[in-house]
């Protein structure tokens, strides 16, 4: 099965769905056309919900942080 095809078969979460698109709008915002880590792992952040946002928040992840010392780049 290639990749598209895989990604079709996705079930996102509406939790998923929120950090992509939060994660899209930073990409945008910088200028990119793609979503990199760094937009990606914000977008976890902020939702604040889930899996992914408990596991960085208890790792001391602050998003704020990240966003201001990649601004400009």
């Amino acid at each position: 099965m290639g990749a598209s095809q895989a990604a079709e078969r996705i079930a996102w979460t509406p939790y998923s769905r929120k950090a992509i698109d939060l994660a899209e709008a930073r990409s945008e915002r910088n200028g990119s056309d793609r979503i990199d880590c760094d937009d990606l792992l914000i977008g976890l952040a902020q939702v604040g919900r889930g899996v992914a946002a408990d596991v960085l928040a208890e790792a001391g992840f602050d998003p704020a942080a990240l966003d201001t010392t990649s601004a400009g780049t």
